[in-house]
């Protein structure tokens, strides 16, 4: 009983062998279908020597018809040619590679054999005879032989097959399909709190390959545990420090913002500094000019400002200056851009002002800041303006916004001349005047 137990318990190598059993019935049948191949390739092999002969012997025909140009002839010997069902087509050449005739359709199939023959007339080359030579009826017949002997063949080795399947089932495959099944339901189960295991019980090289495949995989399954509780903690540092980031990222980019307005600003005041003011409006003069487009500026000086500073101290002088731009920003239209340009000097550049227009910003301007004094701590201080006025387009030429800045200057120096507290346009002043002040 003992003895018999062992003889069933087959290794890999016995195994193996019942395998290779098999393969050798399909190497007989493999040699079967080989036979036929050599038996095809010889019917090939004989059509082909056919057809060369074939093509040889019509080319000699037509060789006369070529070299007198006889077209009719060739055609009706081209076309009895193609009658034949295993002839495709033909075709007949010049020297010069031109088509003289053809009869039959050309296809570019794989059961066609091409011949090419040169037609000749003594030793010269007149011309060049192609024929296709179709293997249907020839393949159709080694077809047929080929599927009986495989017909044969396979009757015999299914016989043989579901024996040697039936063994290879209990032997080899059943303990490969058990450990594949095994691997498959431990995918993406590689947390569970124990380790699935093959139960595979065999005596043979699978079960030991089953045995160690188990040791192996409780220490794989027991480290990947500890590395994921590692990558865990890693990860929750990773985001905290991507918070981090994410904050002093928001940070700076605030900070920039502050700088980049900083740049363009008057720190005082709020309202866009000299450079920033210079470069904006070359750009809109330049643009005026261009397109012809109304423009205009107010230029605004806060009288006697430095006696203000000196009397009652440069913090007062920079309250003054705060509540001016105050009202500048509350007074101009959302299209105008107001600038201070020093300590008592302030700009507004008006977009698609007339000079009315401009006329009336500058008037209410004034009106507002000078119609009652300002208290600043316990100080009344009472502040008066003078502002100058130009417009685009102007009376004079103007190219340039250094021109247009020098009129609107000049209305404000006139203003000064003229007891201060003042609104003018350069519009208004007359050569005379404009001269007095240059």
């Amino acid at each position: 009983m003992l003895r018999h137990g062992r003889l069933l318990r087959l290794g890999i190598r016995q195994k193996v062998a019942l395998v290779l059993l098999t393969a050798l019935l399909v190497a007989l049948t493999a040699n079967t279908w080989l036979t036929l191949r050599s038996q095809e390739r010889e019917v090939l092999d004989e059509a082909n020597r056919r057809g060369q002969e074939l093509s040889y012997f019509i080319a000699q025909n037509l060789a006369n018809s070529v070299v007198g140009y006889n077209y009719h002839a060739i055609e009706i010997l081209l076309a009895e040619l193609v009658k034949n069902e295993d002839i495709e087509y033909a075709r007949v050449l010049s020297a010069r590679g031109n088509n003289m005739a053809q009869a039959g359709t050309e296809s570019s199939g794989a059961d066609i054999v091409r011949f090419r023959q040169p037609i000749r007339l003594g030793n010269d080359t007149v011309g060049e005879l192609h024929m296709g030579l179709s293997t249907q009826r020839i393949v159709a017949k080694l077809e047929r032989a080929r599927h009986d002997s495989i017909l044969r063949q396979v009757i015999i080795t299914l016989l043989v097959l579901l024996v040697e399947f039936a063994a290879l089932s209990w032997t080899i495959i059943r303990p490969i399909r058990v450990i594949s099944n095994a691997l498959h339901r431990d995918d993406g189960d590689t947390l569970a709190p124990t380790p699935r295991t093959i139960s595979l019980r065999s005596s043979d090289e699978f079960g030991e390959v089953a045995a160690r495949f188990n040791r192996l995989h409780g220490e794989l399954h027991d480290a990947h545990r500890l590395l994921r509780s590692r990558i865990d903690l890693a990860n929750s540092e990773l985001q905290e420090a991507n918070a981090r980031l994410t904050s002093q990222t928001d940070e700076l980019k605030r900070v920039n913002r502050e700088l980049g307005q900083l740049a363009v600003t008057d720190p005082l005041t709020g309202l866009y500094n000299r450079r920033h003011f210079e470069l904006l409006m070359e750009n809109e003069v330049a643009q005026s000019i261009r397109g012809d487009e109304t423009i205009s500026i107010i230029l605004i000086d806060i009288d006697h400002f430095k006696d203000v500073n000196e009397r009652y101290g440069y913090r007062v002088g920079d309250e003054i200056g705060r509540r001016v731009a105050g009202a500048i920003s509350e007074r101009i239209r959302r299209s105008d851009v107001a600038c201070r340009f020093g300590g008592d000097e302030f700009f507004i550049l008006c977009r698609h002002a007339t000079i009315a227009a401009s006329l009336t910003i500058a008037d209410e301007l004034h009106d507002a800041i000078t119609a009652q004094p300002m208290v600043v701590g316990s100080q009344s201080i009472a502040v008066t303006l003078s502002l100058g006025i130009a417009t685009l387009p102007c009376t004079e030429a103007i190219d340039s916004a250094e021109q247009f800045f020098k009129c609107a200057e000049i209305a404000l120096h006139f203003g000064k001349r003229n007891g201060r507290n003042h609104v003018a346009h350069y519009s208004m002043l007359d050569k005379v005047q404009r001269s007095q002040i240059l």
